[in-house]
């Protein structure tokens, strides 16, 4: 209402409706006058509404395509990466685990040796002294003779407090009496079972899931 007062007041409200009284005259005065402002119209919306309007849009579809390409690709690279490194830590883990059983074996056949050595050891010391008593018998010391079709050694095996025998008649009753040899094989066989059973032990404690990062 102020500027309608205030350009009355100047004279440019006066010159407006001349104006447009003119261009009224003119649009009337012939037939095609109409038509060429419609045009006129349309072609100034198209240009400065419509061209405009679409190529933002055009614009902003080409930003959120790049983008979603971008995205995808990303998530390749990353699914990639993530099957990489997956293959690299169960490598890692075949290997930590094939270490530790080969450790596990490597330390019970260690002591299984050291165990039969043992047992050589102690019935070698068992037949030297018992052909030291009776030069005549043929291995078992403190055991019967071997020249006895019937000889056996009384008491557990692979034990140094064997009792000397001539005689089948000298094993106590109720006890198994072994030669040498089978005193020997019976208690490197016990050793052998020892050792199984520790190394299946070990064995189940060896862990097949992966270790996580060390902190």
């Amino acid at each position: 209402m102020w500027i309608g007062l205030k350009l009355l007041a100047s004279g440019a409200l006066e010159k407006l409706l001349s104006g447009l009284s003119g261009l009224a005259k003119w649009l009337v005065s012939d037939w095609r006058n109409a038509p060429l402002v419609i045009c006129a119209l349309m072609w100034a919306v198209h240009a400065l509404l419509i061209v405009p309007a679409r190529d933002r849009k055009i614009t902003e579809t080409e930003q959120l395509l790049t983008a979603t390409q971008s995205a995808f690709v990303d998530t390749i690279i990353s699914y990639l990466a993530a099957s990489a490194q997956a293959k690299r830590d169960a490598e890692a883990n075949a290997a930590r685990v094939a270490a530790e059983q080969e450790a596990v074996t490597h330390e019970v056949t260690r002591d299984l040796r050291s165990d039969l050595a043992a047992v050589s050891a102690r019935f070698d010391r068992l037949r030297a002294r018992d052909a030291a008593v009776d030069p005549r018998r043929a291995g078992p010391a403190d055991l019967p003779g071997a020249g006895d079709a019937a000889g056996r050694a009384a008491g557990a095996p692979g034990t140094e407090d064997l009792r000397s025998a001539g005689t089948l008649s000298a094993c106590p009753p109720g006890l198994v009496c072994l030669t040498f040899d089978q005193a020997q094989r019976a208690s490197e066989d016990a050793h052998r079972h020892d050792r199984l059973i520790d190394w299946v032990v070990a064995q189940s404690l060896v862990s097949f899931t992966p270790e996580g990062p060390r902190r």
